[in-house]
C-alpha cells in the first residue's frame, strides 16, 4: 500500500498541476528548511514564508530530505564558513546587534551552522529547484508529444489503458498541455489566510505545549553545560504571571551515569517576557528545596561529552619541598578534574573581563570554537556575541535543605549575581553555604570579574569529615588511615593561575598504621604507627599553593612536630615522644647534611665523580631524600 501511495505520488508530481514557477519555489523552500539546523523561530519563519508563496508541497517536502541530508554531509564545512562570515568578514558588529535585539535574537544567528549553510542552501535550492523544473517540464513535455502520436493515442485510449493511467497519475483535472502552457502566480491565492491559521494554531499548540517545551529546553540547555542526560519531572512557565516552576532537575554525573552529579527538587522564579524576546533571562530570586548530591539514578544517564586525555601542558612540575595533591588524597583526581574546569572558567571570564575594562570585546578563538563543536555538535556550535549584558543573570538564589552527604547537616545555599557574562555585570558574585540555624558559612566563594586585577576569595569551615580512606598510601605518605574525623579551616585567595589558601587541619580519632619498612617524617613504620595511635588530636597547618592545574600541598613541617609533641605529652606518652623526637631530629641533620652535599655540588663547589655522572643526578638524589623524610 505505501509503494503504490509512493509510485501514485511521483505520477502527480510528473503529469499533475504544479507548474514550473511552483516547483521552482517548493525545492528551493524546501531545501532552505532542511538545512536549518536548529528548530527556533527561523525555521518557523521559513516555513510561513513557504505557506505564502505558490510553493508546491510536494516538491517541498521533496527539497527538505535533500536539504537535511546535505546539510548533515556538510555540517563541518557550514561551520567553518558561518566562522568565517561572522568574525572574518568585517560582520560581527551587525551580528551582534541582531543577536541581542527583540525577536532577531530567538533567530540563532549566532549559530555558526545557521549563517554558514546559508550560502550552501542557498545555491543547492536554487540549482535543484531549476533542475527539478526543467526535468518535469521535459518530461511532461515528453508525454503530450507521445499522446498526439497517432499509435499511442489509440493505445492509451481504450478503457483498461485509461485505468491504468488514473491508477498510477490519479485522477487528472487539469490536462497535461494546459499544465505546460499556465503561467503560476509568485503568492498563493489563500497564502495570507493559510499563514493566518497557521499562526493562530500554532499560538493555541504552543499555549498547550509551552510546558513541554520549556522542558526540552532547559534539558538540552544544562546537557550542553554538562555533557551528560539532564531529566526534569515538569516544568511550566505563566507567561501571564512570569512565573517559571520546575520539578525533580536531576543532572547526571558524567563520570558516574549511575548517579546523578545533583538533583533538585523544587525550582521557582520570576521572569520577564520582554527579555524572553532578546533570549535573555534575568531573574530577582531563584528560590528552591531539597538538593542531593551522588544519588543514585533509575537507570544510567546517556554522557555525551568525551573525555580530553590529552595533558594540560601549563601543569607545573613539582617544586622541592613540595608535595603534589595526588600524593596525598585518594580523590584528589576527582579534585584536579574540577580544577581544571575551574580553570578554563576563570581564564576564560578573566580574558573578557579585561577586554571590557578597555572598551572592547574578547576576540573569538578558531581553537575555541572547535573544541565548543567538537563537544556540542558543528550544527550547535554558536558565537558568543552577548555586547552590553549577559545573555541570563540571576540576582539572588536561595535554596534550603542542601544535603552534602552522611555527617553533614543540611545546608542553605545562597548565591547573588550569577551570570553568563559576569565581567559586564560589574558586581562580583558570591556563593555561600551556611548549616541550618548556624552564622558562620561551611563554604564562601566570591568570583571577582568585576575587576580583572582582583583575586578571587574561598573560605572554608567543614567539621567532622570522615577521613578513613582519603588519603592513598603511597611513596611520599606510606600511611594508611583506617579511621578519622578532621576539621578544616582555609581562607585565602585564587585565580586560573595561583592559589594562596592557607589552612589549618585538626585530625582526631585517628586510627592508621605506617607500611612495614618504610619511613614517615624520619620515624620507622613501629613508632610511626605507636604515635599516630596514641594522639587523641593533632592539628597541621600548611598551605595550598601553585596553580589550578597544578595545585601543591605545604606542610609546617617544624609546627608539625611540635604539635605531634605536645600532643604525645598530653596523652601521657612522653617516652614515645622523646623516642619519635630524636628519630625525626636524626633524619633532618642526615637530611641536612646531604641537602647541603648536594647544593656544593649544584653550585659547583665539587666536581661530580664519573660514578655520579653515569648514575643517579644530584637533584634527584635530593628529591629522593625528600621522599623518605615526608
Amino acid at each position: 500500500m505505501i509503494a503504490f501511495k509512493i509510485v501514485r505520488k511521483i505520477g502527480k508530481m510528473l503529469r499533475g498541476g504544479a507548474g514550473k514557477k511552483e516547483i521552482f519555489l517548493g525545492a528551493l523552500c524546501g531545501v532552505l528548511i532542511g538545512f536549518n539546523p536548529v528548530a527556533g523561530a527561523t525555521l518557523a519563519f521559513a516555513i510561513l514564508i513557504t505557506l505564502l508563496l505558490n510553493a508546491n508541497v510536494g516538491f517541498v517536502l521533496l527539497g527538505v530530505l535533500v536539504g537535511k541530508l546535505l546539510s548533515l554531509v556538510l555540517a563541518m564545512a557550514s561551520f567553518h564558513t558561518g566562522y568565517f562570515i561572522i568574525h572574518n568578514m568585517g560582520l560581527e558588529g551587525l551580528f551582534t546587534t541582531l543577536a541581542n535585539a527583540p525577536v532577531t535574537a530567538l533567530m540563532d544567528l549566532n549559530v555558526y551552522a545557521m549563517v554558514g549553510s546559508l550560502p550552501f542552501s542557498i545555491l543547492i535550492g536554487i540549482a535543484f529547484g531549476l533542475f527539478m523544473g526543467a526535468t518535469i517540464n521535459k518530461i511532461r513535455e515528453q508525454m503530450v508529444k507521445a499522446g498526439d502520436h497517432e499509435k499511442v493515442g489509440k493505445a492509451v485510449g481504450n478503457k483498461f489503458s485509461r485505468f491504468l493511467m488514473w491508477l498510477v497519475f490519479g485522477k487528472q483535472k487539469v490536462s497535461t498541455a494546459d499544465v505546460l502552457a499556465k503561467k503560476s502566480p509568485l503568492l498563493r491565492k489563500s497564502g495570507i489566510i493559510l499563514v493566518a491559521s497557521v499562526v493562530v494554531i500554532g499560538l493555541v499548540l504552543e499555549f498547550f505545549l509551552l510546558d513541554l517545551a520549556v522542558k526540552s529546553g532547559l534539558q538540552a540547555a544544562i546537557a550542553a553545560e554538562t555533557g551528560a542526560e539532564v531529566n526534569v519531572g515538569k516544568a511550566h512557565l505563566s507567561l501571564a504571571g512570569g512565573q517559571l516552576e520546575i520539578e525533580d532537575l536531576q543532572i547526571t554525573d558524567p563520570d558516574k551515569p549511575t548517579h546523578n552529579l545533583m538533583q533538585i527538587d523544587t525550582l521557582a522564579a520570576d521572569v520577564s517576557v520582554g527579555d524572553l524576546l532578546r533570549k535573555s533571562y534575568a531573574i530577582d530570586l531563584l528560590s528552591g528545596s531539597t538538593v542531593q548530591r551522588d544519588v543514585p539514578r533509575e537507570s544510567p544517564g546517556a554522557v555525551y561529552e568525551k573525555k580530553d586525555k590529552k595533558k594540560d601542558e601549563e601543569a607545573a612540575k613539582k617544586d622541592k619541598g613540595e608535595t603534589s595533591l595526588e600524593d596525598y588524597f585518594a580523590k584528589a583526581k576527582d579534585w584536579k578534574k574540577y580544577g581544571e574546569k575551574a580553570y578554563d572558567y576563570l581564564k576564560k571570564h578573566k580574558a573578557s573581563g579585561e577586554a571590557v575594562e578597555k572598551g572592547e570585546k574578547a576576540k573569538a578563538t578558531k581553537e575555541a570554537a572547535v573544541v565548543d563543536a567538537k563537544k556540542l555538535g558543528y550544527l550547535k556550535a554558536a558565537a558568543d556575541l552577548v555586547s552590553t549584558r549577559p545573555a541570563w543573570i540571576i540576582r539572588k538564589v536561595e535554596i534550603d535543605n542542601v544535603q552534602l552527604g552522611d555527617g553533614f547537616p543540611s545546608q542553605t545555599f545562597q548565591a547573588s549575581e550569577v551570570s553568563s557574562h559576569p565581567e559586564l555585570n560589574g558586581l562580583p558574585t558570591t556563593f555561600v553555604m551556611t548549616p541550618a540555624g548556624v552564622s558562620e558559612p561551611t563554604a564562601k566563594v566570591v568570583l571577582r570579574f568585576d575587576d580583572p586585577a582582583a583575586l578571587n576569595e574561598l573560605a572554608a569551615n567543614f567539621s567532622g569529615i570522615a577521613i578513613g580512606g582519603a588519603v592513598d598510601s603511597g611513596d611520599s605518605l606510606p600511611i594508611n588511615v583506617k579511621d578519622g574525623k578532621a576539621d578544616i579551616k582555609a581562607s585565602g585567595t585564587f585565580s586560573a593561575d595561583e592559589l594562596n589558601l592557607p589552612f589549618t587541619i585538626v585530625v582526631h580519632d585517628l586510627k592508621a598504621d605506617v607500611e612495614e619498612g618504610k619511613t614517615i617524617m624520619g620515624m620507622d613504620a613501629e613508632t610511626a604507627t605507636e604515635v599516630f595511635s596514641s594522639m587523641e588530636m593533632i592539628e597541621i597547618d600548611g598551605g595550598l599553593g601553585g596553580s589550578l592545574l597544578s595545585p601543591r600541598v605545604k606542610i609546617d613541617y617544624d609546627k608539625l612536630t611540635s604539635n605531634m609533641k605536645t600532643a604525645l605529652v598530653a596523652a601521657g606518652k612522653k617516652e614515645l615522644s622523646n623516642r619519635a623526637n630524636k628519630e625525626i631530629g636524626k633524619a633532618k641533620e642526615e637530611l641536612s647534611k646531604q641537602a647541603g652535599e648536594g647544593l656544593n655540588k649544584l653550585l659547583g663547589g665539587d666536581e661530580e665523580t664519573e660514578e655520579g655522572k653515569e648514575g643517579e643526578s644530584t637533584e634527584d638524589k635530593a628529591k629522593g631524600m625528600l621522599k623518605k623524610f615526608f
